[in-house]
C-alpha cells in the first residue's frame, strides 16, 4: 500500500549539470484543493551538482523559488539550501512537478525581499505569558522585538517568498525587569503578502548560569487568539520546548516528500535498502504514530525511554532511529510527523547549555576543564530550584551510550533553525559530558563506552556537516573530530601496532561481568559495540572525513575476520554478546591472540554458536559493519556479508519489519576500484 501511494505521486526533479536526478514531491494529501500554499524545505545537493558560481533556478507558476544557501563543499559547490515557494494550486490528492536547474546567475533584477515593515504594517503579534506560583507574571512580544530590531533583525531566511526573523529575549515583568533564567525565541517566517506567518515559539531554561527547576503556567497568543496553554509546567534545567503556530491563513497542508537516493548519494544518510517492502504498521506502531498522551506534550519524551541508560535494544539505538528509517523508506506523512515530533521533543532533555557570553552553545574551548558532572573541577553551579518539581514528573536521564539522532534528519528535510540548534546541543553534550581529564580538556577526545563514542562521533559529524557558513560550530566540531581521528589512528597503528587482528577496547573478565569464566585471565571486547563504531567511522567518510578510513579498516579486521576464517573460527560465533580476544599475565601485561584458530577455540568456551535474528540484533549490526567493508574494498567483506545473509533465515523480511540496520552496499563512500 505504501509503495502504491508513492507511485501515485509526481516528482520535483533536480536537473543539475550532472546526469543525476533527485525526485521530491509536493503533494496535497487533503480532499480539497490547495491554493497559494507556502512551502519551505531543506535540500541536500551532491558535490558538484551546483558548482561554484552557479545558482539554483526553479519556477512555480509565475514565481521563482527562493533559495537560501546555507553550506557549500570545499570546492565551492552547493551542499545544503533552504527552498521556499508558493504553490499556486494543487488539486485534492494531487501533486505538482518542479524542476530545479543549476545555471549561471541571471542578470534580471532581484525581487524585493519581505521586510519587517511589511509584517509590522499588519496587526501580527505573538506573545508568551508565564505565570509563576507566587502570582507574578512575565511576558514577551514578538512584535515588540521586531519593532526594536527593525531592518537589523537577524534573519534565517530572506527573500521574495519568505523572510524568517530570529527574535529572542528574556520575558519581562510588569516593571520591565527581565527574568534572569528564562529565554524566549520567536522564529517568525512571513511569506510574501504577509497573509500567512509561521511562528515557532521556543522557551528555554538553558543558560550556563545554571538555574534549577522553574514552574509556571504558560499561555501563547498569536494575534488575538490564545493558541496554547499549559498549567504547572515544570521546566527542568538545561531544557527547552517549542510549538509552531500560524497567523492569518494556515499553511495550506502541502506535504513534501524527499528523495532518499539523493540524500544517500550526497553522503548525508546511509545507503538504506530501498527495495525492501515494508509491512503495514502494527497496532503498537499505530499507537506510536498517533502521538497521544503526556509523553507527546511539551517537556515530554516522545518515543524515547525516560531513563536513557536502560539496557536492551531500543529503536533509537542505531545509525538513525527505526522510526526515522521507516519514514525515509516510505515518505509517508504520518511517519514524517513522528520524526519531526521527536525532533521537537529533543529539547526536553537536560543537555542544553547556552553560553551567556556568546548566546551560542557553551563550548569546551571556552571552559577547557568543564565537565557536566558534579565531580568536575569546573562544573555547573546550580541555583536552588525556584519550585520543587512534581515528584510524579517523569525524570529524563540522558546517556551518551544510548543516545539517538533526533534532530539531524528533521533539519535535512525542513531546514528549520530549531532543529539545527538541537543538532548543535546534542553534539556538544557529547563533549561537555566527557570527563575533562581523559578528554584532554579542549582537545575533546571521547573516552567513554565504545558505543557512546560511536554515537557521539555521528552526532558531532552530522552537526559539523550541516552547520551553515559563518556558524562557529562548523569549525568547532570539525576540529574535535579531527583530534579524535588522529588519536585513534596513533593508538591503533602505533608503533607498536595495537593488535594484529584488529582488537580494540579490551576489558577484564571482572569488568565484563562474566561469572564463572573458564579462564579468569581472559581479556574481552564487545563486537556489537565495535560494529557501531565501524559504521560511525564509515559515515564520517561519507561526510568527507577521509582520515576515518584507517580506524574503520583497523576494526574491520576483527569484524570481517570472524565471518571469513572457518573452520579455524566458527562464524556462528561472529555475533556474540562478548568475545575473548586475549589474556592478561600476572604482571598485568596483555597479550592478544594473533591467530584465528586460538581465537575460535577460546570463544567456543565462552559463547554458544548461533545468530540472533531480529532487525535490531547483533547479527544485523554485524552485517551493516561488513557492508561498510564492501564499500571500503576491504578484503573478503563481500564473502562475510554473503555468509550472514545465507545463514539468517528470511533476512530481508526481518529487515523490512525492523529496518534499523537495513543498509545495502553502494553508499557514497564506495571505494573506486
Amino acid at each position: 500500500m505504501q509503495r502504491k501511494v508513492l507511485g501515485m505521486l509526481l516528482g520535483i526533479t533536480l536537473a543539475a549539470l550532472t546526469a543525476e536526478a533527485a525526485d521530491i514531491v509536493l503533494h496535497n494529501p487533503t480532499d480539497r484543493a490547495i491554493r497559494d500554499a507556502p512551502v519551505t524545505l531543506g535540500q541536500v545537493f551532491k558535490r558538484g551538482d551546483v558548482p561554484r558560481g552557479m545558482r539554483v533556478h526553479c519556477r512555480v507558476g509565475n514565481r521563482w523559488v527562493q533559495v537560501d544557501r546555507k553550506r557549500t563543499y570545499a570546492d565551492g559547490s552547493l551542499r545544503f539550501a533552504v527552498l521556499s515557494a508558493v504553490v499556486p494550486e494543487l488539486a485534492a490528492g494531487g501533486a505538482t512537478k518542479l524542476t530545479l536547474v543549476a545555471d549561471k546567475p541571471r542578470p534580471s533584477p532581484q525581487p524585493r525581499p519581505v521586510m519587517p515593515a511589511d509584517l509590522l504594517n499588519t496587526d501580527f503579534d505573538a506573545v508568551v505569558t508565564l505565570k509563576f506560583p507566587d502570582g507574578s507574571h512575565c511576558s514577551l512580544s514578538a512584535r515588540e522585538l521586531l519593532q526594536r530590531a527593525g531592518d537589523d533583525a537577524e534573519t534565517w531566511l530572506s527573500g521574495h517568498i519568505a523572510t524568517e526573523w530570529l527574535l529572542r529575549g528574556a520575558p519581562v515583568d510588569g516593571n520591565g525587569r527581565p527574568d534572569e533564567d528564562l529565554s524566549v525565541q520567536f522564529q517568525v517566517r512571513a511569506y510574501v503578502g504577509c497573509k500567512r506567518v509561521r511562528v515557532s515559539v521556543v522557551v528555554e531554561n538553558c543558560w550556563d548560569t545554571w538555574a534549577g527547576n522553574i514552574r509556571y503556567d504558560v499561555a501563547v497568543k498569536v494575534g488575538r487568539e490564545e493558541v496554547f496553554s499549559a498549567n504547572a509546567v515544570d521546566h527542568r534545567r538545561l531544557s527547552r520546548w517549542r510549538n509552531v503556530f500560524w497567523w492569518g491563513e494556515s499553511d495550506g497542508g502541502v506535504y513534501v516528500s524527499h528523495d532518499l537516493a539523493a540524500l544517500s548519494a550526497a553522503g548525508a544518510l546511509p545507503h538504506y535498502d530501498r527495495t525492501l517492502e515494508l509491512p503495514e504498521p502494527s497496532q503498537e506502531r499505530q499507537r506510536q504514530l498517533a502521538m497521544e498522551g503526556p509523553r507527546w506534550q511539551i517537556m515530554g519524551r516522545g518515543s524515547l525511554t525516560a531513563y536513557m541508560p536502560t539496557t536492551g535494544g531500543r529503536p533509537e539505538i542505531g545509525p538513525y532511529p527505526a522510526w526515522t528509517v521507516r519514514y525515509l523508506l516510505t515518505m509517508q506523512p504520518q511517519a514524517k510527523a513522528l520524526v519531526l515530533a521527536n525532533g521537537d521533543l529533543a529539547g526536553s532533555w537536560p543537555i542544553h547549555v547556552r553560553s551567556r557570553k556568546t548566546g551560542r552553545i557553551m563550548t569546551i574551548d571556552e571552559r577547557p576543564k568543564f565537565w557536566l558532572d558534579q565531580r568536575g573541577r569546573d562544573r555547573p553551579e546550580w541555583k536552588p530550584a525556584r519550585h520543587a518539581p512534581d515528584p510524579a514528573q517523569v525524570r529524563l536521564a540522558p546517556d551518551m551510550a544510548h543516545q539517538g539522532s533526533l534532530a539531524y534528519v528533521p533539519y535535512l528535510v525542513t531546514g528549520d533553525y530549531y532543529y539545527l540548534e538541537e543538532a548543535y546541543f546534542w553534539a556538544n553534550f557529547c563533549l561537555l559530558a566527557t570527563w575533562d581529564h581523559p578528554r584532554k580538556d579542549a582537545l575533546g577526545i571521547l573516552s567513554g563506552q565504545v558505543r557512546g563514542n560511536a554515537w557521539s562521533l555521528r552526532n558531532m559529524a552530522d552537526a559539523a556537516w550541516i552547520a551553515p557558513e559563518g556558524h562557529p560550530e562548523a569549525d568547532y566540531f570539525d576540529e574535535k573530530i579531527g583530534n579524535n581521528l588522529a588519536d585513534r589512528i596513533a593508538r591503533m597503528y602505533g608503533p607498536p601496532e595495537y593488535s594484529k587482528l584488529g582488537f580494540w577496547a579490551p576489558r577484564t573478565v571482572q569488568n565484563a561481568r562474566i561469572q564463572n569464566a573458564a579462564n579468569a585471565n581472559w581479556m574481552i571486547n564487545v563486537p556489537w559495540e565495535l560494529d557501531y563504531l565501524i559504521w560511525s567511522y564509515h559515515h564520517l567518510i561519507e561526510l568527507g572525513y577521509a582520515d576515518a578510513a584507517r580506524p574503520r579498516d583497523f576494526l574491520l579486521r576483527q569484524r570481517v575476520g570472524m565471518l571469513t576464517n572457518a573452520p579455524e573460527f566458527d562464524p556462528m560465533l561472529s555475533a556474540p554478546y562478548r568475545c575473548v580476544i586475549g589474556e592478561r599475565a600476572s604482571d598485568g601485561t596483555v597479550s592478544f591472540y594473533d591467530d584465528w584458530k586460538t581465537l575460535g577455540r577460546e570463544n567456543a568456551k565462552l559463547s554458544k554458536p548461533g545468530l540472533p535474528n531480529c532487525g535490531g540484533c547483533y547479527s544485523y549490526s554485524a552485517r551493516a559493519a561488513a557492508v561498510c567493508g564492501i564499500d571500503a574494498g576491504f578484503p573478503k567483506a563481500e564473502q562475510g556479508v554473503k555468509w550472514l545473509e545465507e545463514n539468517l533465515p528470511d533476512y530481508r523480511r526481518v529487515m523490512a519489519r525492523d529496518p534499523l540496520w537495513a543498509i545495502a552496499p553502494g553508499g557514497a563512500a564506495v571505494k573506486k576500484r
